[in-house]
């Protein structure tokens, strides 16, 4: 492996789970990375790949597109 490659880590259900909780709970993402530990840029990507529309979240600004 490169040494430049950042390392996954795969997303749990229970990383999910409280990803869920703190969206909902209206923490913006950088409040999310925070307490997951991990960088705002997974955040990004684990909301796209879960579907999660920025329609009545704080998340708004963040480059998400709802989908129709």
């Amino acid at each position: 492996m490169n040494p430049s490659t950042p390392v996954r880590r795969p997303w749990t259900a229970d990383k999910r789970k409280k990803l869920d909780e703190l969206i909902n709970a209206g923490k913006t993402a950088p409040e999310v990375a925070a307490a997951l530990q991990r960088k705002p840029t997974s955040i990004y990507a684990q909301l796209q790949r879960l579907e999660i529309k920025k329609t009545n979240r704080r998340l708004a600004g963040i480059g998400l597109k709802a989908k129709k």
